[in-house]
């Protein structure tokens, strides 16, 4: 899969206040994981005067976070040049909140033709209402729902994959 991860703004301040983030962040380390052991790159996002990126994200990413400012990352042009760098043709997305940072990156990086695929259940928001608006918003311009144990198998694509057993442990944790 010619893809990367992109992980938004997973920040201390902001996640206590996030509906189900206990799941969330369950889930989104899971992926973080896999995708560190296949090899999927990754860009991690810290939106300014949020703090630093929650401990259970941090301590898997190796990358540096970038520091926006502008809600959606397409629009940072620190992200876009990491963006650019790496040139994927999908974009994995999980992080906080929906119906804010992770939609609007979802509409631009679809809006510069890149394929999008958003875990949902990586994504979380304050009020779960702002969450479920925010995915039908993005169903309805092109962006594909997932969860994190599919881009995990979609990834490997077969039982034979050598990392196979690895990830096998990661998502029965």
């Amino acid at each position: 899969m010619d893809a990367a991860l992109i992980i938004i703004d997973f920040q201390e301040r902001l996640a206590k206040h996030i509906s189900g983030i206990d799941e969330v962040l369950k889930n989104s380390a899971k992926l973080v994981k896999a995708c560190r052991i296949l090899e999927i790159p990754m860009i991690l996002t810290e939106q300014i005067k949020l703090g630093d990126t929650v401990r259970e994200i941090k301590e898997l990413v190796d990358a540096k976070p970038i520091i926006k400012s502008s809600f959606s990352c397409v629009k940072c042009p620190d992200f876009v040049q990491a963006l650019e760098k790496l040139k994927p043709r999908n974009c994995i997305l999980i992080g906080i909140e929906a119906h804010i940072c992770v939609l609007q990156t979802a509409l631009d990086l679809r809006e510069k033709g890149y394929g999008v695929q958003v875990a949902v259940d990586c994504i979380g928001s304050r009020k779960e209402l702002d969450k479920q608006v925010a995915i039908q918003r993005m169903i309805q311009k092109g962006v594909l729902l997932t969860t994190h144990e599919t881009v995990i198998y979609e990834i490997l694509q077969t039982a034979e994959h050598p990392r196979f057993k690895q990830v096998l442990e990661i998502v029965k944790s």
